[in-house]
C-alpha cells in the first residue's frame, strides 16, 4: 500500500520531503493538492500548476468549483457553482483551459473533481443549491468529455464521496452519484474521527467510519481504492491506539485499497500525525511494517 499525504498547497523540495519520510518512517508516494476554480482564469493557475507538476512524487490533485474565501458559516451557499450553471457550459472556457494546461505536463495525474459530494458542505454538493445527484452525474461526464477533446489522456479520474452520506437519505444515496466504472479509474473514500472535539460528534473507529462505504463503492466499482482523506483528533479517546487500529484493519478488512493519504494539518482539529509524540510513534511504527 502507498501513503500519501497532505502538508502543503505548495511543493516542498527535495530536501523537505526527504526530511519528512524521515519523521514519518515511511516512503511518502502521493503528494495532495487542492485548487479552487475561484474566478475561473487558468492564469492565475499556471504558475502554480507547474511547481505542482515538477514533482518527483504521483500528485492527487482536487479541483474544487467555489470561490474563496467561502463564508465560513454557510461556504456551500455558491450558487453560481450550481451543476445547472455547470452544465449550462458557463464555465467551459475555464475548463478547457485547465485541461490543456494538465494535457501539456504529459505525466499521469490523478484527478479529484467535485468530492465528498453526498455531504452538504460545498457548493457542488447534491444537497446544495437545487442539484441532485442525477444531475452529478451529468456534471461528472460534462466535465470528462472537455478533458477528453482536450487530449487530457494523462488523466486518472477519481471519484470520491464521503464514507458517509450527510443527510442519510434515499434521495442523498451515496450510490446514486456513482457515473460508472466506464468513466472512472479509481474510487476513492473520505472519512475522519472528530471524537467529541464538536457537539455533535463521538468517537469512531477507523473501521466504523470506512466499513460502510467501503462495502457500497466496491459492490458499485471493480477500479482500485483509495483512502483520499482521513485524520483523527486527540480529543475524546487515544489518538495513538486509532492509528495503530487503522494500520491494524487496512489489509485485513480493506483489501481493495491500495493507498491512503492522510490530511495532516491543523484545521478544524488537529489532524496532524505530530499532535502528540504517541501519535507520531504510533504512525512510524504502522508506516514501517512490510505491507506498506
Amino acid at each position: 500500500m502507498r501513503l500519501g499525504i497532505y502538508q502543503f498547497q505548495d511543493l516542498l523540495d527535495e530536501t523537505a520531503l526527504n526530511s519528512l519520510e524521515k519523521e514519518y518512517g515511511s516512503a511518502i508516494s502521493i503528494l495532495s493538492f487542492y485548487r479552487a476554480w475561484n474566478h475561473c482564469s487558468i492564469e492565475n493557475d499556471l504558475s502554480w500548476l507547474h511547481g505542482v507538476l515538477s514533482s518527483s512524487k504521483e500528485i492527487l490533485l482536487t479541483w474544487e468549483p467555489w470561490l474563496l474565501p467561502a463564508d465560513p458559516n454557510t461556504p456551500e451557499n455558491q450558487p453560481a457553482f450550481s451543476y445547472k450553471n455547470i452544465i449550462s457550459g458557463l464555465y467551459d472556457t475555464y475548463i478547457k483551459a485547465f485541461a490543456s494546461a494538465l494535457a501539456l505536463s504529459k505525466r499521469t495525474i490523478y484527478l479529484r473533481p467535485m468530492h465528498e459530494m453526498n455531504g452538504f458542505w460545498y457548493p457542488w454538493c447534491g444537497t446544495s443549491n437545487h442539484n441532485s445527484p442525477e444531475e452529478y452525474v451529468i456534471v461528472w461526464n460534462h466535465i470528462r468529455n472537455i478533458f477528453n477533446e482536450e487530449g487530457a489522456i494523462n488523466i486518472k479520474w477519481v471519484w470520491s464521496p464521503y464514507a458517509s452520506s450527510y443527510p442519510d437519505s434515499s434521495s442523498n444515496a451515496l450510490s446514486s452519484y456513482f457515473p460508472g466504472d466506464d468513466v472512472i479509474d479509481m474510487v476513492a473514500l473520505d472519512g475522519y474521527n472528530w471524537g467529541t472535539s464538536t457537539k455533535w460528534g463521538e468517537w469512531q473507529s477507523f473501521s466504523s467510519i470506512f466499513k460502510q462505504g467501503y462495502d457500497i463503492v466496491t459492490s458499485l466499482s471493480t477500479r482500485p481504492v483509495i483512502i483520499t482523506e482521513t485524520g483523527c483528533t486527540e480529543v475524546g479517546g487515544s489518538k495513538a491506539e486509532w492509528i495503530n487500529e487503522m494500520f491494524s484493519v487496512l489489509p485485513s478488512e480493506f483489501e481493495q485499497v491500495e493507498a491512503m493519504v492522510w490530511f495532516d494539518i491543523h484545521k478544524e482539529c488537529d489532524w496532524r500525525i505530530t499532535s502528540s509524540l504517541k501519535s507520531l510513534n504510533a504512525f512510524i511504527k504502522g508506516a514501517s511494517t512490510a505491507f506498506y
